[in-house]
């Protein structure tokens, strides 16, 4: 029987969909009476340079459709966590189905805020050109798509021909690794940030890297190169299960038996849809989960860190340590500010759940004050970190231009959270917007640090903003910090670069939607004269240029300004990166206190 209520009417002509700038590079002629939308900037860019009338995503999805999206995400994980209560779900994989739900509420809910009623044209996963005649339809044929562009929805796994010859080869390494003494942690990958990849050589350790094998001969010349390597970080590749044993397939099952419940039809049609996923990632997972407590046993290793535990193999690691007793440390790398507006918060909170503070963790490495500030339920202990920054290659001298450095960010269509996220478009606009405003200035220099990705990169900020005397596009091929420290103003939305420019003594413009969210308390009052505070906001684009004048007239007349804004930094006396590093090693047992 059709799921009716995502059935929508064919009473209008067809709406053609673009998703990025391929699909209109490989678009058919528009039928007649065709209307077309571009769902990011490079399909808007792209369709307009081919003469082709498009709408995009702005204003349709609006406050009001953010606001919708937020209540359905939430109304999701209270349809889930009554569902999953009893269910017996691993605890790795019941995190990572949570967030999974909480993206596909969002996801759907900003599609239909976002499109016209259809039929639609649109482009699926295999690239063909379908129709879509209703919502169940359009489903079908784009969240896959979607969610192939993802990182959050793919793990490369696979079992290795004669997996059980690989497995015997495998132990046989790891006792000779074990029996060479040393000292391990734990980890999903070996790039683990802000120095404390360094400090753990530094300390003599070396981090065992968990990930899957690929699932091919190579994995046996894996094994063999990871059995010779004595470098900082060894890699552990781990089969996944057959897709048909017992253990998964009954988590198959129970995952598909919680979707029945939920109460959402289109978020229903969307967990459906995401099965075969499941079944990709679940093999991995349990694997991992159940190796992973073995290889730490037989290793030593006294905990697992991770920058997050909401990636398909963190949780599982996070797991594992758990099975193995081994303390379960997340050096949270996000920031996660308390909101006093509800609307946020309920964003927040699941945000910094899902990450840092769930029933997987037992330490939370935090090196953010405001984090701190959030309650923690008595699901992880804080450690307080304070991290190094690079200091800045010169000093401001008198009469220098202001140097602005917007490295804002958006959320992807595949992985998007609603109201405190940008769209890509609003990022672009509010791109637009401060360009605009900087090109009215004297004294002023701005450089916009473009992330590449599908929906927004350095082609489509180039293009849309055209020549601009004092602005310069750049992508991140130069190391952040280093490209901070050389700047007087740091702007963005919501970021985690909005925490290190503080810390920095940096000072922040929050600009982008900030009609709706601003990450911290601000003023949104030009300064007059001298700089009274550190984070400003501006809520319309006509305020730019007298907030941007105000602030460069500012810091000519009190020098660079820099300090560390006290409401955002540890003092000095906060243990740093190398006692993090010591205490991953040597770590206090979860049920005693870790830090004053």
């Amino acid at each position: 029987m059709p799921d009716t209520a995502l059935q929508h009417p064919v009473d209008k002509a067809v709406t053609v969909v673009f998703f990025d700038r391929e699909d209109v590079l490989l678009a058919p002629p528009l039928p007649a009476g065709a209307a077309a939308v571009a769902l990011s900037p490079s399909a808007l860019f792209a369709a307009r340079e081919a003469g082709i009338a498009v709408q995009g995503t702005i204003p349709a999805f609006s406050r009001q459709g953010h606001e919708k999206c937020v209540a359905a995400a939430g109304a999701a994980l209270r349809d889930f966590d009554g569902a999953a209560a009893s269910a017996g779900l691993p605890p790795s994989v019941a995190l990572m189905a949570r967030q999974s739900l909480w993206g596909h509420a969002s996801l759907v809910h900003r599609l239909h805020e976002t499109l016209p009623p259809g039929p639609w044209r649109v482009r699926n996963r295999s690239g063909a050109w379908v129709e879509a005649d209703d919502w169940a339809a359009l489903h079908h044929a784009m969240l896959p798509r979607i969610w192939s562009y993802g990182q959050a929805h793919f793990i490369a796994g696979a079992r290795p021909p004669w997996p059980w010859l690989y497995a015997w080869l495998s132990s046989t390494s790891v006792r000779v690794a074990s029996g060479l003494g040393g000292k391990w942690v734990a980890a999903p990958s070996p790039k683990l940030k802000n120095g404390l990849r360094q400090a753990l050589k530094n300390e003599g350790a070396t981090i065992a890297v968990f990930q899957p094998t690929k699932g091919a001969w190579n994995d046996y010349a894996d094994l063999f190169r990871e059995h010779q390597n004595r470098g900082p970080a060894r890699t552990f590749a781990i089969p996944p299960l057959h897709p048909d044993a017992p253990r998964v397939r009954q988590v198959l099952a129970t995952l598909e038996a919680i979707g029945q419940a939920l109460g959402d039809e289109k978020v229903r049609s969307a967990w459906k849809l995401y099965q075969p996923y499941f079944a990709q990632v679940i093999p991995v997972m349990l694997a991992i989960t159940a190796r992973g407590g073995e290889l730490m046993r037989m290793l030593a290793a006294p905990s697992a860190t991770s920058y997050e535990a909401n990636s398909w193999i963190s949780a599982s690691l996070m797991e594992a340590a758990g099975n193995a007793g081994a303390a379960r440390v997340i050096f949270n790398h996000n920031s996660n500010p308390p909101s006093e507006s509800p609307t946020a918060a309920a964003v927040l909170d699941v945000l910094f759940s899902q990450r840092t503070c769930n029933r997987l963790v037992d330490v939370a490495a935090l090196w953010s004050p405001v984090t701190g500030k959030r309650e923690f339920h008595g699901m992880a202990r804080k450690y307080d970190v304070r991290l190094a920054y690079p200091t800045a290659p010169k000093r401001r001298q008198p009469g220098e231009p202001l140097r602005i450095l917007h490295a804002g960010n958006y959320q992807n269509w595949s992985d998007f959270f609603p109201w405190i996220a940008e769209t890509a478009d609003e990022y672009m606009d509010g791109l637009s917007a401060l360009a605009d405003a900087v090109e009215q200035l004297d004294g002023v220099e701005l450089t916009i640090r473009v992330r590449p990705k599908r929906e927004v990169d350095s082609q489509v900020v180039l293009s849309r903003l055209g020549h601009r005397r004092n602005v310069v596009v750049c992508g991140v091929e130069q190391e952040f910090l280093e490209q901070l420290a050389d700047s007087d103003l740091l702007v963005a939305h919501f970021s985690t670069t909005v925490e290190q420019a503080l810390q920095m003594g940096k000072h922040v413009l929050l600009w982008g939607s900030a009609d709706r969210y601003t990450q911290f308390p601000a003023q949104e009052a030009p300064p007059a004269g001298t700089l009274n505070d550190s984070v400003y906001a501006v809520r319309d684009a006509a305020a730019l240029p007298a907030m941007l004048a105000g602030i460069r007239d500012a810091m000519r007349a009190s020098g660079d300004g820099e300090r560390p804004a006290a409401a955002y930094a540890f003092d000095a006396a906060t243990p740093g990166v190398a006692q993090l590093a010591s205490f991953l090693i040597n770590p206090i047992a979860p049920t005693e206190a870790v830090h004053p």
